[in-house]
């Protein structure tokens, strides 16, 4: 049988995502420390849980299940992986090289991430990509 994997990509998923346990655990209705439980290993999450957080998050339930979701992982991955950039948004298919960069920003303190995103938008409108 192979190993699972799925407290560690629930943990990652979600703090990629700039979630809360709480606001996760909300939405596929369950109690935090019940998805706390979950992400330590210490209980396996449900059908419907694992179904409801592999649609939220934009990924199969058997990756959720089994593959290795860390952004290490994906990054050093040429071929890439799916990740999900923002609250709110399912996770995108990206590439290893964007991977990288992501998990480079995701480290940054938030001033500087604010600046990286206002140049982001400064840049586009510069290129008529607004």
């Amino acid at each position: 049988m192979r190993e699972l994997k799925v407290a560690g990509n629930m943990r990652e998923l979600r703090t990629a995502s700039g979630y809360s346990q709480k606001y996760i655990s909300e939405l596929i209705h369950i109690a935090r420390q019940t998805y706390s439980l979950y992400e330590t290993e210490k209980r396996i999450p449900d059908l419907r849980s694992v179904c409801e957080l592999a649609e939220f998050y934009g990924v199969s339930a058997d990756m959720l299940l089994y593959s290795d979701l860390s952004a290490k992982q994906i990054a050093d991955s040429p071929a890439g992986g799916h990740f999900a950039i923002a609250p709110g948004m399912s996770a995108i298919p990206i590439n290893g090289a964007d991977a990288r960069m992501l998990t480079n920003y995701k480290s940054l303190p938030p001033e500087v991430q604010r600046e990286i995103r206002e140049f982001v938008l400064f840049k586009k409108k510069l290129t008529g990509n607004s």
